[in-house]
């Protein structure tokens, strides 16, 4: 079974608009993401089988732009891959990808995310997101408890009865081994970790 950092995640879609939107509910998922927005069909012919994806959420007008060649080679090299079409219609483009689920632009969000968890569950249990939290101290879960909570330095300073400038160095060390330098992150890698519980959350 492979271990992962991030559920690598590959949004191709024409409108800039829908990449956003999409990224947006992604990043209020609980799982930790490494996503590549691509906006034209030929940014999409670089892909190869070095590249890790784990998910491919691709639209209908994009996969029309794209020639038959390039989908066929892509279905070929990242055959593992999850596909999730976006489609305006009930048509569906004659392209040879097998799709996991279809999106419709008319859902709602909380219908667009509900099919997302359900690949994304399949997707974390079959490749588990790699645990990294013993690579932290006692003192440094401490900090990142209170950093997700909204804390400010000085407020983790008087709570721990440390200086803000030792907490500095703790937040430093932390990004560092976790590769994760913003506060959204930390909390969605807190939360994941169980190191702290959603209504501690301001």
């Amino acid at each position: 079974m492979k271990v992962m950092d991030y559920i690598h995640v590959i949004i191709a879609d024409l409108s800039q608009l829908t990449r956003l939107g999409l990224v947006t509910l992604l990043n209020h998922m609980k799982y930790p993401f490494h996503i590549r927005e691509i906006s034209t069909p030929d940014k999409l012919t670089g892909l190869t089988t070095r590249d890790h994806v784990d998910l491919l959420i691709i639209s209908s007008s994009f996969l029309q732009k794209c020639p038959l060649a390039l989908i066929q080679r892509i279905q070929k090299q990242l055959s593992s891959i999850v596909c999730i079409l976006i489609c305006d219609s009930e048509i569906l483009p004659e392209r040879c990808l097998k799709f996991a689920d279809i999106i419709e632009y008319a859902d709602h969000a909380k219908t667009i995310m509900r099919k997302l968890e359900r690949q994304l569950n399949a997707i974390y249990r079959h490749n588990p997101v790699k645990n990294t939290s013993e690579d932290i101290s006692d003192r440094e879960k401490d900090v990142l408890r209170l950093v997700a909570t909204g804390l400010t330095n000085k407020e983790i300073g008087d709570k721990l009865f440390i200086s803000s400038h030792t907490v500095i160095s703790h937040r430093k060390n932390i990004a560092a081994k976790l590769g994760i330098k913003t506060i959204a992150g930390l909390t969605v890698y807190a939360l994941i970790n169980h190191l702290i519980i959603p209504v501690e959350i301001n």
